[in-house]
């Protein structure tokens, strides 16, 4: 078992790419409100961080009827830029995701033209594309369209896009899906912000797995290689509560066991086992509803943590009480909603994931929680709040140098270090700001804030990269994100593209087995990718194809010299390429016996020669031969009786 890959990681060819679970309900609710009296309103799912949005946007293809042409939007690390620019990349994407999926060509939509006028997407773009889809209709779907929930980019990008978005809606054979998040206040605060665009939106969130879809997602990937018995699988369950992230991760972390132990069969104590791992590997997602909850909620959780299950509020509100933090009995009761709401809390105050409840309780004892909310350095909070008010105000210089005061005054100021690497992504200053992200990193090396930084920022050096055609360069950009993000959309998708145009550049120039390279490092980024897996299928085919007809060629080349062990090897190897192919199986048979029929062929000549010279004897011992070759074979028999008396009457009249 130390040679089979683990299934659970996005990727390993043991497991079927396009494995997905349940959410029929989601489907059936997505087709009923576009086709329905709803069909003008909006769609918007939410949910938690990992909990399967982007599976759900990726599925819809698998799901809808076919007149839905899916383009699938990330906004992640898109929206530090323009609206020209954002409009542009829309455009750029609707022609792509055509042409691959629907085979329609359109001209490739000129950069500068946005740049000089954006209304081009209404007024000519989409006038063009409505012109060649007949009664087909764009299903425009964006993922993380919370992402625009940034103070720093309303005025550049959020609300102009959002008006813009709202026109588009009019235009006919246009459907749109937003996808949000849940953590925080990202709903509420987009529906706040933007309530004419949300007013008519139909939401649904996307919580976690049924019990029977999560046995699925366990038991599918591993058939016929691991067993879950029973009881580990109860406890699986009972652990993450069908959360397909933590549910795989966990899976994962069983699997490499298995290969370290040999075991076959996954029990309760092997669960038990890899807890550790799985909340070490699973600490950066983890954090997230920490990073994300209010000051309050970080004491609920941390005090949770620590207590029973069940905990009543009363006594919830006793424990923080006792930490002198003040707050009323409103505020505890929002805050307890609030994270019911998220999927946090159950309504018994008991931790949904239980993985959270074991990750607080080593990394957020109550001590630690105090040193975090209340010892902090005021003066340095002071120039932070003033470098907020400058940022917002659009004035970069003067926020940058109050988070450098902040800086001077607690050299190792988180939240000063991240609001700086903001500065430089607003100002397109990559390299600088990776630089910052990376310092405060260094302070905290789970901050979400600062890994998303890094992120985005080398996302968009590998951009820049790729326009000037330095592959490698942008490789190793698009590489960097993945090591802070292994899940990372968009980087993901650019290196796959890469290596996809890659391997259809080494078919064109003859190199089949480095385009077979290529075409598997694409497929380990995007595995999910059906076009690209037909297409690798494809090339694997015709190169197998080619590598037959060369063998078939050199078996040919060796029969005509009689090399007949050659010839037959030359088979073999064709059909160990394509062992049900009964050709070949036909034509190896014509090869072992190719021996016997030029055999045949000799002695016939032979046996021709000798009777017309008269050397019966001769005639004789080379029919005997060519009867053991073939026997029963037509006339032989008659031909053996008149050689044998034609030999007869040659004796008789020798004497």
């Amino acid at each position: 078992m130390k040679d089979v890959l683990n299934p659970y990681i996005a990727g390993a060819p043991v497991v079927e790419t396009s494995m997905f679970f349940g959410r029929e309900d989601v489907f059936g609710w997505i087709d009923r409100s576009l086709a329905g009296k709803f069909v003008d309103h909006i769609l918007v799912i939410h949910g938690q961080r990992r909990v399967g949005k982007t599976s759900v946007l990726k599925q819809i293809p698998n799901f809808l009827p076919e007149k839905y042409i899916q383009v699938f939007f990330d906004l992640q690390g898109r929206t530090n830029t323009t609206l020209d620019r954002f409009l542009w990349w829309l455009a750029r994407e609707i022609a792509r995701t055509l042409k691959q999926r629907a085979g329609i060509s359109l001209p490739r939509p000129d950069q500068n033209a946005f740049a000089q006028d954006y209304e081009i997407l209404i007024n000519e773009f989409l006038p063009a594309v409505r012109a060649v889809l007949d009664e087909q209709i764009l299903l425009l779907t964006f993922d993380e369209f919370d992402t625009l929930d940034q103070a720093e980019i309303q005025e550049t990008l959020a609300e102009p896009l959002i008006a813009y978005l709202r026109r588009m809606m009019e235009l006919p054979g246009l459907n749109f899906i937003f996808s949000i998040g849940s953590s925080g206040n990202k709903l509420e605060n987009m529906q706040a912000s933007y309530t004419d665009f949300f007013k008519a939106a139909l939401y649904r969130k996307i919580s976690f797995l049924a019990k029977d879809d999560c046995f699925q997602l366990v038991n599918r990937p591993v058939e016929g290689v691991l067993t879950y018995d029973r009881k580990a699988f109860e406890r699986i369950y009972a652990i993450t509560s069908g959360h397909p992230y933590f549910t795989q991760l966990m899976c994962h972390e069983l699997f490499s066991l298995c290969q370290k132990t040999g075991a076959r069969e996954i029990r309760a104590n092997d669960v038990e086992a890899v807890l550790d791992d799985v909340i070490e590997r699973g600490t950066v997602n983890l954090k997230f509803v920490w990073d994300e909850a209010s000051d309050l909620e970080k004491w609920i959780l941390a005090s949770l943590a620590q207590m029973e299950s069940g905990t009543k509020t009363r006594e919830l509100s006793s424990v923080i009480q006792k930490q002198r933090i003040r707050f009323s009995e409103s505020d505890l009761n929002s805050a307890l909603i609030h994270l019911k709401d998220k999927d946090v809390l159950s309504e018994g105050n008991e931790f949904i994931i239980h993985l959270m409840r074991l990750w607080l309780q080593r990394n957020r004892p109550l001590e630690r929680v105090r040193e975090e909310l209340v010892e902090v350095n005021p003066i340095a909070n002071r120039y932070i709040e003033i470098g907020d008010e400058y940022r917002d105000m659009q004035q970069f210089q003067e926020a940058h140098g109050s988070y450098q005061q902040a800086l001077d005054v607690d050299p190792g100021n988180l939240r000063a270090l991240v609001n700086i690497g903001g500065l430089h992504l607003l100002s397109e200053e990559y390299t600088q700001a990776i630089d910052v992200f990376d310092k405060a990193l260094g302070v905290d090396d789970e901050d979400v804030t600062a890994r998303a930084g890094v992120c985005d920022a080398n996302l968009a050096l590998g951009d820049e990269a790729l326009t000037r055609d330095e592959l490698d360069l942008a490789v190793d950009h698009y590489q960097r994100v993945l090591v802070i993000n292994t899940a990372h959309t968009d980087a993901r998708q650019r290196l796959a593209d890469i290596f996809w145009k890659q391997a259809e550049a080494k078919l064109e120039s003859g190199e089949d087995d480095e385009a077979l390279s290529a075409f598997n490092q694409a497929l380990e980024f995007t595995p999910e990718d059906d076009r690209l897996s037909a297409r690798y299928h494809e090339v694997l085919e015709q190169k197998k194809s080619k590598v037959i007809a060369d063998w078939l060629e050199k078996a040919d080349d060796a029969h005509s010299h009689q090399s007949w062990d050659e010839a037959i090897a030359a088979v073999e190897e064709a059909l160990r390429l394509a062992p049900d192919d009964e050709k070949l199986i036909a034509r190896l048979a014509e090869a072992k016996d190719a021996p016997r029929l030029h055999e045949m062929d000799v002695l016939r000549e032979q046996i021709d020669q000798a009777k017309a010279q008269g050397d019966w004897n001769t005639a004789a011992e080379a029919i005997d031969r060519y009867e053991e070759l073939s026997p029963g074979s037509p006339g032989v028999e008659e031909e053996i009786a008149e050689i044998q008396e034609q030999q007869r009457l040659s004796q008789m009249a020798a004497f």
